[in-house]
């Protein structure tokens, strides 16, 4: 593939990041994320909970002209996978810490953390390894035992359900979360000095506490139950703790116990973020620092989620599984929902799940076609190093995969379409707009998740989703558990005007192109009375090796089926050979 046929050059890719590069690295077999920006020497900084590294894109911005910034994810934060633990500890966050540095090779640079990571940090510089300088911002030094029964209040558990009752209690505890503290105590004298947040905030802050989800409270709790005085007086590196007047955490600064650790420093700041930046800066500086900036390849990972490098800008990939099997590519749009169905079901051999361009955390097209998409997922699969993949889609990215398997023969094994649509050239254009929506983001309810949340569901009812008629009844099983659309329902929020695209253009393509013909073995599934598989015996008509079947109403059914052709290529590969 030349990759000149992208339409965007790499410079376009870095300005649509705001800069950034997104990253995942295997650490203890867990998908690790971090987010990396900027020239210069190599610093690395840690976030609050419940947040992710998204709260520092324009820390990372500010500190770019001076710093290779490297911004974490605290495992089961962000896009960072959980601890396997049912009640972390610090010390376990400390160590997942350590290794994350270590595999990339950032041992001895400059560490910034805040809140819950300043403790984190705090556990990482006494007991594995100093960095050049600590930065801790907003330290709890208490002066009692922890309260369990506090913590138990104040971490109350997320608690997904499928009726989708829990958005609108954790967008109500969220919003107290930023006027009262503790948020339970709904109370005058509790109520923070601080501005309202702004709607972009919000939002930011909704995807943060959402991708942390049922882990919400682990490094959190973990950070409550977690007393530093030990660390704060074993630790060596020079260390500075500091705070803004604005910062509940501020009185903290009184009990840092500086006269028994001569590496210890205190430093009061005003509430004003560009004195913060501009301190920190300056803080973050070493004299005399050998570092350089740490710009080389870090190994892709094999069995987690990974970032892949496209001209126009990166793709995220979840990957699974293992063995010496062809690779099975599972398409899906507009969200993965199904596709992350799809995976859970072929557990047993290797399975790539692509965020399709615009959704999630894969960066949009700049003129969204399915050319344009096969393109990229072509180009993902260089940077992977698989030469051939065998290829299941669903829903509105079956259109997709039948381009896929038609330009590139050789790179596609079999192709299993789920859900080979109908629609006419007159009504498309129509059809797409109210597809994938964009809701009007509420800052006051979060009035817009629960309409993605049902526009979701009714995705797995009717087909199209928006009509409420009794033919467009949908006959497969529905997709309707609380794990699995919250996942969809983050990819949605993360890109609310372009989760949309590749959905779109599989909708806009004229009628003859929509599944031009590919030659590789196929199947079909087809359903009576499914609007959704409406397009399989036309598309069969126009194949020369395609096989339809009766889609069975479970998911697990459908896998076997799909199982049984791939076993069956496989055993002709083998015979050939």
């Amino acid at each position: 593939m030349d990759a000149q046929r992208m339409t965007i050059p790499k410079s376009h890719c870095l300005k649509e990041l705001g800069g950034q590069v997104q990253r995942c690295i295997d650490v203890d077999g867990r998908a690790f994320h971090y987010r990396t920006m900027g020239q210069g020497p190599a610093v690395v900084i840690l976030h609050d909970s419940p947040r992710s590294s998204r709260l520092h894109l324009e820390t990372m911005r500010g500190l770019s002209d001076l710093y290779t910034v490297y911004a974490f994810d605290t495992p089961g934060y962000g896009n960072s996978a959980p601890l396997e633990k049912p009640e972390p500890a610090i010390a376990d966050f400390a160590a997942a810490l350590s290794a994350a540095i270590e595999t990339l090779g950032l041992r001895g640079v400059p560490l910034y953390a805040t809140h819950t990571s300043a403790k984190i940090a705090l556990e990482y510089a006494a007991r594995f390894a100093e960095p050049a300088r600590l930065i801790l911002d907003g330290l709890s030094t208490p002066q009692s035992a922890p309260d369990l029964a506090f913590i138990e209040r104040y971490m109350r558990p997320m608690r997904l359900d499928d009726d989708g009752g829990y958005l609108a209690v954790e967008w109500t505890r969220m919003r107290d979360m930023v006027r009262w503290f503790p948020w339970f105590l709904r109370e005058p004298d509790k109520r923070m000095p601080i501005d309202a947040p702004t709607d972009e905030w919000l939002s930011d802050y909704a995807i943060d506490f959402l991708s942390a989800g049922p882990h919400y409270s682990s490094a959190y709790a973990a950070a409550m139950r977690y007393d530093p005085m030990a660390a704060l007086r074993d630790v060596a590196c020079p260390t500075l703790i500091a705070a803004r007047s604005d910062d509940v955490l501020y009185p903290h600064l009184d009990f840092v116990p500086v006269e028994e650790n001569p590496a210890l420093t205190v430093e009061r700041l005003p509430a004003d973020r560009s004195a913060w930046l501009h301190w920190l800066k300056q803080s973050l500086r070493v004299e005399n620092d050998a570092s350089v900036s740490r710009s080389g390849r870090v190994p892709l990972p094999a069995r987690t989620a990974c970032f892949v490098d496209l001209p126009h800008g990166q793709m995220l990939v979840h990957r699974r599984g293992e063995g010496t099997d062809t690779p099975l590519l599972i398409l899906d749009a507009p969200t993965t929902l199904q596709a992350r169905r799809w995976q859970e079901l072929f557990s047993e051999r290797p399975t790539l799940v692509p965020e399709l361009p615009g959704f999630g955390e894969s960066s949009p097209l700049p003129s969204p076609s399915l050319k344009a998409a096969v393109d990229a997922l072509a180009l993902m699969l260089d940077g992977l190093a698989i030469e051939s993949v065998d290829l299941l889609a669903s829903g509105f990215a079956t259109p997709l995969a039948a381009t896929l398997a038609h330009h590139h023969p050789d790179r596609v094994r079999s192709v299993t379409l789920d859900g080979c649509f109908q629609l006419g050239d007159s009504a498309a254009g129509e059809f797409a707009e109210r597809l994938c929506p964009q809701f009007p983001f509420d800052g006051l309810a979060g009035a817009h998740l629960h309409r993605y949340w049902h526009m979701l569901r009714d995705m797995s009812a009717n087909w199209p989703w928006h009509s409420g008629d009794a033919d467009t009844r949908r006959r497969d099983e529905p997709i309707l558990s609380a794990p699995e659309l919250h996942q969809a329902l983050l990819g949605i929020l993360k890109q609310p005007a372009r989760y949309g695209d590749i959905a779109r253009a599989g909708c806009l393509v004229r009628t003859a192109e929509r599944y031009p013909a590919f030659p590789q073995p196929a199947l079909l599934f087809h359903r009576a009375g499914d609007p959704a598989h409406a397009g399989a015996p036309a598309l069969q008509a126009g194949l020369p090796n395609a096989e339809i079947r009766e889609r069975p109403a479970r998911w697990d059914d459908a896998a076997r089926l799909v199982r049984e052709l791939l076993d069956g290529h496989a055993a002709a590969q083998e015979n050939a050979q």
